[in-house]
C-alpha cells in the first residue's frame, strides 16, 4: 500500500534510463487493456517491492468500491508505473483500508474530515528514475483530493522509506509500525495536511501542479496532462 518508495543505490542498464524529456501521461485504468497493462507492471516490479505476492500481483478488474480508482502511467507510450486512490466523503463512515489498519493509533481519527488514501503503488523495476515516476503517480491523489475538498492524503508506508514521503512529500508520520494485510513488512501510517501543504508542494515540484482546467478534466475522464519540458525537483 505504498505510495512511493526510496530509489535503489546504483544505475540501472543504460536501456532502462530513457530520455531526461521523457513524455508521460497518466490515465484512469478503464478498459481491459489498461487492466492488463497496469497488472503487466506489477509483475515487472515484483523484485523491489515490499508487498506480499498475492496482493502484489492480484489485479480486480473494474473497481467495485465506490470512491475508488486506479491509475496507469506510461512513458513515450510504454506503462511503467501504476497506483490506487480511493476516498471517504466527510461525515461518512471511513471504509479506507489503511484507516481501518492503523484505528488503534488514530485516537479520534480524522472526524469528518474528507480524506484520500493512496495505495498499490508500483512502478517498474528496470527504471533508472524511479523516483520520476513516483512524483508523476502522485499527481492523481493530488487532483483527487482537489476534486473531492479533501483535508488529509494518507498512505500506508515501509519504514524503511519514511524519508522519501517525508523529504519529497512533505509527508508526516500518523502511526505507528503495523504488519497489515497484503503486507510483506511493517507499515506506518503518513498524511499529507494536503489544504495546508499542496501550494508549496506544487511550487517545490512543478509537476504536481494543476489549474481548474486539469481539474475538471481529471474529474471528467480521469485524465492527468504533463508538460514535457516540467522536471520533478527530486534528485535520483
Amino acid at each position: 500500500m505504498s505510495i512511493a518508495f526510496e530509489p535503489p543505490r546504483g544505475a540501472a542498464p543504460a536501456s532502462a534510463r530513457g530520455r531526461p524529456d521523457a513524455a508521460y501521461a497518466l490515465r484512469r485504468v478503464v478498459t481491459r487493456e489498461d487492466w492488463v497493462l497496469a497488472g503487466a507492471v506489477r509483475l515487472a516490479s515484483a523484485a523491489n517491492h515490499d508487498e506480499a505476492p498475492a496482493s502484489l500481483l492480484a489485479m480486480d478488474g473494474p473497481e467495485a468500491t465506490a470512491g475508488c480508482a486506479t491509475f496507469l502511467l506510461t512513458r513515450n507510450g510504454r506503462p511503467i508505473g501504476t497506483t490506487r486512490t480511493r476516498h471517504a466523503r466527510a461525515g461518512e463512515p471511513f471504509p479506507l483500508p489503511s484507516l481501518q489498519a492503523f484505528a488503534r493509533d488514530l485516537h479520534a481519527g480524522f472526524g469528518e474530515a474528507t480524506v484520500v488514501e493512496a495505495s498499490q503503488t508500483l512502478v517498474d523495476a528496470a527504471l533508472a528514475d524511479r523516483a520520476a515516476a513516483l512524483v508523476h503517480l502522485f499527481k492523481a491523489h493530488m487532483l483527487t483530493c482537489a476534486v473531492q475538498d479533501a483535508e488529509w492524503l494518507v498512505a500506508a508506508v515501509p519504514e524503511t522509506r519514511i524519508g522519501f514521503h517525508r523529504r519529497v512529500f512533505d509527508m508526516e508520520i500518523l502511526s505507528g509500525a503495523e504488519h497489515i494485510t497484503g503486507a510483506a513488512s511493517p507499515r506506518v501510517l503518513m498524511g499529507l495536511r494536503y489544504r495546508e501543504r499542496a501550494d508549496r508542494l506544487a511550487r517545490r515540484l512543478p509537476v504536481l501542479a494543476f489549474d481548474a482546467d486539469d481539474e475538471k478534466r481529471f474529474a471528467a475522464t480521469g485524465e492527468v496532462r504533463f508538460e514535457e519540458a516540467e522536471g520533478t525537483g527530486v534528485r535520483p
